[in-house]
């Protein structure tokens, strides 16, 4: 979301995880208890029966209109994070960072850019030398004060806006260090709120819709198709893509702690259990090494073990508010992006 960016393992389309996760739910029972073990009972319960395939399905697993001796593509890996993870700081990227900085996502060459919650300039971030340059300005119209997310596929750059009545996501090129429109629109007209946004392993760009509940799948290139997956959300915090192909959000909205949630399209899932306060304000979600890592406004980066083993905290007041979280090129740290400072994080 603030990292809405290119998963950094390969993945299968959501689709693939509702069949994925009877697989991962019986070896989380086996092979953990407590909350992990419940969370996996909880799964599999919500799973639909396996049906047993006809005489003309073929072999299971084969493809009938698979031509002899293709290859077949790799499931993802099932993965069980160890209970208790670690954090260390192992680079200060940069310290002298544009003020009021909110969001980051990544480019393809390994850079960032970076955006204010309000309009105004996008910078790109060079973690290399810890260069910030100015990229350029974001197209706002008069009523259009607030910057809600940005993200990126490949060359393209997202931008969520909030308005006066409504909001949008506007596309845009970043090509020899400027920051271009396309002069094309990703979404219109989206309620108030909406606009946290995130890629997911299709290439779809997968984003909230803040009061109205909702989780949207937007194929860029045909907006007109865009369809509600899930629904009966109230304040979501982050967005997130799990190995497995699941798609993950965070939301403080019943008041007392915040929930993870997995979303399966058409097979919603109970929360997670969580013992994360939600006025610990929740600001940014990502997933690295297993596990999913979120940020707060009161300074804590939570690390939650997938499937669901107990949140850990890190970092707890050190740095102030954290804001954006998303993996490194490589896929083994994270960059962390505070009120001042992008920091490198190693962490397990």
């Amino acid at each position: 979301m603030s990292g809405g960016s290119r998963p950094a393992a390969t993945h299968r389309a959501p689709a693939a995880a509702a069949a994925l996760a009877l697989a991962l739910a019986a070896l989380t029972t086996a092979c953990a208890g407590g909350p992990a073990q419940n969370r996996a009972e909880q799964v599999a319960r919500a799973q639909p029966a396996p049906q047993e395939p006809s005489p003309d399905d073929g072999a299971p697993g084969e493809n009938p209109d698979r031509d002899p001796g293709e290859e077949q593509p790799e499931d993802p890996p099932v993965v069980i994070a160890p209970p208790h993870g670690s954090v260390a700081i192992a680079e200060t990227i940069t310290e002298d960072l544009p003020e009021g900085l909110r969001h980051a996502a990544p480019l393809p060459d390994g850079s960032l850019l970076l955006t204010p919650d309000t309009g105004g300039a996008v910078y790109h971030l060079n973690p290399a030398s810890g260069t910030v340059t100015q990229a350029g300005e974001i197209e706002t119209t008069a009523d259009e004060t607030t910057i809600v997310d940005i993200a990126t596929w490949e060359e393209s750059v997202y931008i969520a806006y909030e308005g006066a009545e409504n909001n949008r996501i506007s596309r845009y090129t970043y090509e020899a260090g400027t920051l271009r429109p396309s002069g094309s629109a990703a979404a219109r007209d989206l309620p108030r709120g909406a606009g946290l946004m995130a890629f997911g392993p299709d290439g779809m760009l997968y984003t909230s819709t803040g009061p109205a509940g909702e989780i949207l799948r937007i194929d860029p290139a045909r907006p007109a198709a865009t369809a509600a997956i899930s629904t009966g959300h109230t304040d979501l915090r982050g967005l997130a893509w799990d190995p497995m192909g699941q798609l993950w959000t965070i939301d403080p909205g019943n008041g007392a702690t915040t929930d993870v949630l997995p979303i399966t399209p058409e097979n919603p899932l109970p929360p997670a259990d969580t013992t994360v306060p939600a006025t610990e304000n929740p600001t940014d979600l990502t997933q690295i090494a297993g596990s999913l890592w979120m940020t707060t406004e009161s300074g804590t980066l939570w690390r939650y073990p997938l499937p669901n083993a107990t949140p850990e905290p890190f970092l707890t007041n050190d740095l102030g508010a954290l804001h954006a979280v998303l993996p490194t090129p490589d896929g083994e740290d994270l960059y962390l992006l505070t009120a001042t400072s992008v920091l490198r994080l190693t962490v397990t």
